[in-house]
This record gives structure tokens, C-alpha cells and sequence, in this order.
């Protein structure tokens, strides 16, 4: 998983989802550029389709006041997000970045959580702490 450039149409699996190269190439992107920031988005699944892995991927700035430590999705980004991705149609998981630390879910991330997960099917956690070109991912549906 550290490298996507040789995968083609084949989802990638993360202990129990499936992404598509193309939702891990952009979040990976977008996760990488806001370095040493955590960066943040929102991984989509139509529940309708064939294809059980996830295949869009939504970036969301983050305005956090520390950014380098956690983030806050900026809410004139997210909230239309949630509608035009309502819950009755699609899976929704919340991605974000840990630059400095591992891909383990943290007391703030615990927190955040229990404010917002109605919102989320779970969370993905993108570690760059062994390097940015080396990324490491956790998957978390409860904690």
C-alpha cells in the first residue's frame, strides 16, 4: 500500500475496507500536501453500486489553530458535502492524517468522534510518521 503507482483498477484493502487507486492517489495527494499539517476528507461509497470499495475522495480544508497536532474540517466545505453525499445513499468515512505520529486513534481523535459519529460508517487514520513517502493506515469503525 505504500506505493500506488503500479496499481491500475484493482481496490486496495485496508484491513476491512477497499479503496480504488484512484480515491487512494487523491487522498494520499491531498494528505501529503498539507505536510506537516494533518490533512483531512471524506472517503465515499454509493451503496447502490457493484463495486463494494470505496471511490471518491473529498478533500476538507483543515482550520484547526494547531494543525501540526489536529484538525477541525471547515464547515462551509463539509456540511454541503454531507448533503450532496447524503447517509441514505452513501458510506462515508472520515480520513485524516497523523504526520508526526502513528496511525493509533488519539484521546482528541476519540473525542471528536463521539461529537460527530452519526456522521461516519468510521475513520481512517494516515500515518507519515515513518516518512511521506512511506504511509501507514489504521481503520477504525469503534473505539
Amino acid at each position: 500500500m505504500t506505493s500506488t503507482q503500479n496499481v491500475q483498477s484493482k481496490p486496495i484493502n485496508i484491513q476491512t475496507i477497499s479503496i480504488m487507486p484512484s480515491a487512494v492517489q487523491s487522498m494520499l495527494e491531498h494528505l501529503r500536501i498539507n505536510y506537516p499539517h494533518e490533512g483531512c476528507g471524506i472517503l465515499l461509497r454509493d451503496k447502490y453500486s457493484s463495486s463494494h470499495a470505496f471511490h471518491i475522495f473529498e478533500p476538507i480544508p483543515n482550520t484547526d489553530q494547531h494543525p501540526q497536532h489536529s484538525f477541525h474540517l471547515e464547515p462551509s466545505v463539509y456540511i454541503p458535502l454531507l448533503f450532496r453525499y447524503s447517509e441514505a445513499q452513501w458510506e462515508r468515512i472520515l480520513v485524516h492524517s497523523h504526520p508526526h505520529t502513528s496511525a493509533t486513534i488519539s484521546l482528541e481523535d476519540k473525542l471528536g468522534w463521539m461529537d460527530t459519529k452519526a456522521l461516519w460508517t468510521g475513520w481512517l487514520i494516515v500515518s507519515f510518521q515513518s516518512g511521506i513517502v512511506k504511509p501507514s493506515f489504521s481503520y477504525y469503525t469503534h473505539f
